[in-house]
Order: structure tokens, then C-alpha cells, then sequence
């Protein structure tokens, strides 16, 4: 147990004579007329401790060893040392490619799970003369119950939505997409005419019956409904829980926003992108074409850098004439309301921000795009390509030639021809001796001794 601590007292005390002035105003009053005209020496000694603890603490880092200015060096008595001392970045590790890993998954599961709900909706929905009407009638819940396996009510005993205990208050009732069983609050209602607007919707056909379903559901603010539908009721409905009832208002949002009316500046934008993508791509194929050329290769032709070239500058030009039609919308307001102000003001600034993206984008292309070079400039690559085979050629022969001093690797222009009659001589010494001309290959050697020790004579002048 804690020392209890005798005479302990709270409140307004003076710091001189510890008596308790009970607020703010009292303690400076009375520290005023009694305690100012005295020497503050608490005050002072306060001060003068301080200021021998921060002298303390400075002559140890200046004395440390140096394990200590390890640390040190992140302590500064100088303001003028902060700004310039620079702490280390430590190791960075990016996990973007693990984040969509993890991302692709989850929505490959919500696009299988929404596929899922969509087929049994339609099958539950379907008003074929065989399939029993909705109500609560055995037929229609043996039907249900066909496509949907229901969990046995034995098993449930609360409710899979708010996990509330079922009772004489609160019902049992399933889901009729996923078979779970929900209580009555956690019950939501999907009407049939609904439902058949939602499949006719997810359906990827340019159709009358599409068209209208959509604009339907657009008109529509919720495709759910809470209320509580009475069984006498002759309104065909769903019964479903929150869970498919939530995946059901995402597609219905996803729907809405796919085919929102958009407005003239968007459709613009969508061809600058379009056409960007399309720059990128010849890019990607014209830069290797002109350093084909320029390197003095074979593989290619100008001709080939000229057509990829125009298709460029259709791309260029594209994107120029596109923004600048933005800008002329600047001054238009064809879909804003004359009340909305704030979308005025914002639209122009929206129209010459992209004018100016498109600009920056023209500029970087204008950068990084090398012009077609002319006849004589491919001539000059592959004459110098040329050059440095043949330079290369006469330094592996050179290599080859017993006697010489292979520190120097510089071939004068005395010692060319040379070495070229050298390599002609090896290369007839070769074809005598595989037709068997054993008089000839003698001959050859000797002249090849000869032009040797010449070679040498000119390498060591």
C-alpha cells in the first residue's frame, strides 16, 4: 500500500509563504504587495538550476565518447542546426502489388456473388404458367426453396442480420436469395416489377425493353423497400435479407452512374485519352525504328518511320484540335443551372484546365519524338557502322599475329593494308590446304613469315 503523505494541501498557495489565497486574482495580489519589494529567491534558484542542468547536458555531449555522439547528433542547441542536418530515409517497401492481388480477388467474389443473386432473381421472378404465384402458399415455398436451399429453422436461433434471439415476438422468416434465417425487422421487400428491371438492365443488348429499365431505374431513388408487405397482399414481392438487399444497391448505384447523362466536356476528355493512348503506342514502336536507323541498321527502312511518323502526327494534331473545342465550351453553360452558381464558376476553370493538360501533353511529345532522318543521314550511320565492323575486324586480326606487342591496340594507317593481306593470306593458306596443295601452302607460309616481321617492324616505329 502507498505511505500516506502527511499535511498535503491543494489549492491557490504562495509560492513564499505557502498560505492559500482560494483564487487566481488573491495569489497575484497578495504575491504583489508582500512578496514583490523581497528577493525571489525561489524564483531565482529555480532559473540558476536550469540553467546549470542545460550547461551539464551540453558539456556531456561534447566530451561523450563516441558512441554517444551517435545520438548526439540529433540533439541541436543551435536553431540554425536544424534545417540543416538531414535524417537518413530508411528502407521503403511498396506492397501495391500485393494490395491488388488482394483487390482483384475481392472483386472477382463480388462479381460472382451479384452474378449468383442475378440468376435467382430471374428464376424466382420468372411468371411462367408452371410456377406458383408469390404468397405463402406450400407450392410457391417448395419452388423457392428448389433454387435456394433454406436453412432448417431447428438450426437458427438467431437472427444472421442483427443477431437477436428468436422468440414468440420475433419471427423466423429466410431470405429468398441466400437461404438465411432473418427476423422480421431485418426483412426487406423486392417487388417482381423491380426485380425484372434489374435483370433487363444487366443485360448487354442496345434493346427497347433495356433502355427502358434503365431509365427506370434511374428514376427511382431506392429499389428497396422496408416496409412491411401484409400477407393478404396481392403484390408480388421478395423476401430478402440486408446483406443481398446492400449488393442489390450497389448495382443499382453501379447502373445509374454507367448511364448517367454526361455532359459534352466529358465525351471530349474520353477522345484526348483515347488519342494519348493511341500516341503511346506508335511511340513505343517509332522510337525503335529511328534508332534502328540511326545505328546504321538493315532491319528497317525510312519508309517505315515515315508511316509510323503520320500516324503520330494525326494523334498530335487530334489532341490539339480536340482541346481547343474545349476551351470554346468555357463560355457555354448548356447543361448547368442558371441558379448553380459554384458549377459556373468551376466550368470554365474545368474546360482551360484541360486545355492546359493537353498542352503540357503535346509539349512532352514534341520532346520526346525524334524527327525522321533524311537519306544522307542513314548513308552516314551505315557508313559508320561499316567503319567500326571493319575497325573491329582489323584489331582480331591484328590479335592474332605472333610477335606482337598487344599492349598497343592503335592500327596506323601504314599497318591497314598490311593486315588485310595478312588475313588474304591466311584465308588462301586455308583453302590450299583442304584441296591438298601442299607446295602452294609452303609457299604461302613463308610469304606469310615475311609480311609478318614487316608488321612487326612498322608496329615497334
Amino acid at each position: 500500500m502507498l505511505q500516506v503523505i502527511d499535511n498535503t494541501r491543494a489549492g491557490f498557495l504562495c509560492p513564499k509563504c505557502h498560505q492559500d489565497m482560494s483564487n487566481m486574482e488573491m495569489l497575484q495580489i497578495h504575491f504583489q504587495n508582500v512578496h514583490m519589494k523581497q528577493s525571489s529567491t525561489t524564483v531565482k534558484g529555480l532559473f540558476s538550476l536550469a540553467k546549470q542542468k542545460i550547461k551539464n547536458v551540453q558539456d556531456n555531449f561534447q566530451n561523450s565518447n563516441e558512441s554517444s555522439k551517435i545520438y548526439a547528433q540529433y540533439f541541436s542547441f543551435n536553431s540554425n542546426d536544424s534545417y540543416s542536418k538531414k535524417q537518413c530515409i530508411g528502407y521503403a517497401r511498396s506492397h501495391n502489388t500485393y494490395f491488388q492481388i488482394i483487390r482483384k480477388d475481392k472483386h472477382n467474389q463480388i462479381f460472382i456473388h451479384m452474378r449468383q443473386l442475378l440468376l435467382r432473381i430471374e428464376l424466382l421472378t420468372n411468371t411462367n404458367e408452371h410456377i406458383p404465384r408469390n404468397g405463402n402458399s406450400k407450392e410457391r415455398r417448395k419452388y423457392e426453396q428448389s433454387i435456394v436451399a433454406w436453412m432448417e429453422d431447428s438450426v437458427a436461433s438467431i437472427c444472421a442480420s442483427c443477431s437477436k434471439s428468436f422468440g414468440l415476438s420475433r419471427r423466423k422468416h429466410h431470405c429468398r436469395l441466400d437461404g438465411l434465417v432473418i427476423c422480421n425487422q431485418c426483412s426487406q421487400f423486392l417487388s417482381f416489377s423491380i426485380a425484372r428491371c434489374i435483370i433487363d438492365s444487366n443485360i448487354p443488348t442496345s434493346s427497347t425493353t433495356n433502355s427502358l429499365a434503365i431509365q427506370r431505374l434511374i428514376n427511382l431513388k431506392s429499389i428497396i423497400s422496408s416496409t412491411i408487405i401484409k400477407d393478404g397482399s396481392n403484390e408480388d414481392y421478395l423476401r430478402i435479407c440486408i446483406s443481398c438487399a446492400r449488393c442489390l444497391q450497389n448495382n443499382y448505384r453501379q447502373i445509374c452512374f454507367n448511364n448517367i447523362q454526361k455532359d459534352e466536356v466529358f465525351h471530349h476528355y474520353e477522345k484526348i485519352v483515347q488519342a494519348q493512348k493511341e500516341y503511346n503506342n506508335f511511340h513505343s514502336t517509332y522510337l525503335p525504328i529511328i534508332d534502328s536507323l540511326l545505328n546504321g541498321d538493315t532491319k528497317y527502312q525510312i519508309v517505315d518511320a515515315q508511316q509510323v511518323y503520320r500516324q503520330l502526327s494525326v494523334s498530335y494534331e487530334k489532341i490539339d484540335s480536340i482541346s481547343k473545342q474545349i476551351v470554346i465550351l468555357a463560355d457555354k453553360y448548356s447543361n448547368i443551372n442558371e441558379n448553380d452558381i459554384t458549377s459556373k464558376n468551376r466550368y470554365p476553370t474545368l474546360c482551360r484546365n484541360i486545355r492546359t493538360y493537353s498542352i503540357q501533353v503535346l509539349q512532352n511529345f514534341s520532346v520526346s519524338t525524334k524527327r525522321v532522318p533524311s537519306e544522307d543521314d542513314i548513308k552516314q550511320a551505315r557508313n559508320e557502322k561499316q567503319k567500326r565492323l571493319d575497325n573491329e575486324r582489323m584489331i582480331k586480326i591484328f590479335l592474332n599475329i605472333p610477335g606482337i606487342n598487344h599492349n598497343s591496340l592503335e592500327i596506323s594507317e601504314e599497318l591497314e593494308p598490311f593486315i588485310q593481306q595478312y588475313y588474304q593470306i591466311t584465308q588462301f593458306i586455308e583453302q590450299a590446304k583442304l584441296a591438298g596443295r601442299d607446295d602452294e601452302v609452303k609457299l604461302l607460309e613463308l610469304n606469310l613469315q615475311e609480311l609478318t616481321q614487316a608488321i612487326s617492324i612498322l608496329h615497334q616505329n
